[in-house]
C-alpha cells in the first residue's frame, strides 16, 4: 500500500514544547530479539510486540530528564537519502552498575524506547538493520560527576517508529490470581502474568480499572488448566479464542465504549 497524501493541521496548543519524557530510558540488545513486528503501511506505527528470546529482557536506565535529547536527521545525495536516529542523555554519578553498563554495552546493536509523560506514546529508536550503538563520556571533577551517553544509528534507515506494543521487562507488572475471570489493570500498562487454574479452565471475560487507550499483554501460564478468552468484553481477531498455554501472549488496547462499558481490542498474539 502506498502512502496517501493528507493535510496536516496544527496538532493542538503548545504541542511544540520540549521535555515531556519519562526519566527511565528503555534499552535492549537487538541480538536478544526473537521477532520484530512490521511497521504499518505508512511506515511509522508498530502495533505488534517486540518478542524477546527466552530469558532476555529490556532494561531501564535512569536519565536526568532535562538532558534527554532524541531525534532523527535526513541525509544523503539526491535519490539516496536516508535517516539517522540518535538518543542522548546524562546519568548522574559513577556507580559500579553504570560503569558495568558502559563496559558491557559497547559495540552492541541497540534499540531504545523513550516514553512521553503526557500521552504514554513510545518512540522506538533503531531497527534490526540500522541499530544504534553507544559512545559515552564520563566526567568526575569539582563541578560534576556524570556519564553522558550518545546512541546513534550505525547506518541510514527509516524514521523513528511509534511503538504501540508492550515492553518486555524482567518482571511482569502484576500476577493474576488463580481462577480469575476479570483482569485488574490497576497497575497500569505492561505484562500481566496469568496463573494456571486450580481445578478447571477459567474463562476471562473482562477487565477492571482500565484506562482508555491502555495497552496491556496477558502472558500464558501453561499447566493443566490454562485460562482462555473467547469473547464477551474482548474483541478477538477473526473471533479466534485464545488459550494461556506456556509461551502464549496476547496484547489488547482498552477502549471505553460507553459511560461504564469497555471493550478490549486485540492488537497481536503469539
Amino acid at each position: 500500500m502506498t502512502y496517501v497524501k493528507v493535510d496536516i493541521a496544527k496538532p493542538g496548543d503548545n504541542k511544540g514544547v520540549g521535555g515531556d519524557k519519562k526519566d527511565k530510558v528503555i534499552i535492549f540488545d537487538w541480538d536478544d530479539v526473537a521477532s520484530m513486528p512490521s511497521r504499518d503501511a505508512n511506515g511509522i506505527v508498530v502495533t505488534g510486540n517486540i518478542v524477546m528470546n527466552p530469558g532476555a529482557y529490556m532494561v531501564k536506565l535512569y536519565a536526568t530528564q532535562s538532558t534527554i535529547k532524541a531525534g532523527a536527521d535526513s541525509e544523503g545525495d539526491p535519490d539516496a537519502k536516508g535517516i539517522t536516529q540518535s538518543v542522548e542523555f546524562e546519568h548522574p554519578g559513577d556507580s559500579q552498575a553504570i560503569r558495568e553498563f558502559r563496559a558491557n554495552w559497547m559495540n552492541k546493536n541497540i534499540g531504545i524506547v523513550v516514553e512521553r509523560c503526557s500521552s504514554g506514546q513510545k518512540n522506538l529508536y533503531g531497527t534490526p538493520c540500522s541499530p544504534l550503538q553507544m559512545v559515552f563520556k564520563g566526567e568526575d571533577d569539582k563541578d560534576k560527576n556524570k556519564t553522558t551517553f550518545t546512541f546513534k544509528s550505525t547506518q541510514k534507515g527509516p524514521d523513528i517508529a511509534d511503538y504501540q506494543g508492550t515492553l518486555t521487562l524482567s518482571a511482569a507488572v502484576a500476577t493474576v490470581a488463580v481462577d480469575a475471570v476479570a483482569i485488574n489493570l490497576t497497575t497500569g500498562p505492561g505484562r500481566y502474568q496469568l496463573t494456571d487454574g486450580a481445578a478447571a479452565v477459567a474463562n476471562i471475560s473482562t477487565c477492571s480499572n482500565a484506562v482508555d487507550g491502555m495497552v496491556f499483554t496477558l502472558v500464558g501460564s501453561g499447566g493443566a488448566f490454562p485460562s482462555e478468552i473467547t469473547g464477551t468484553d474482548f474483541l478477538l481477531a477473526s473471533g479466534t479464542a485464545w488459550s494461556a498455554i506456556a509461551g502464549a501472549e496476547i496484547t489488547f488496547k482498552a477502549f471505553k465504549s460507553g459511560s461504564s462499558a469497555w471493550k478490549f481490542i486485540e492488537m497481536s498474539r503469539k
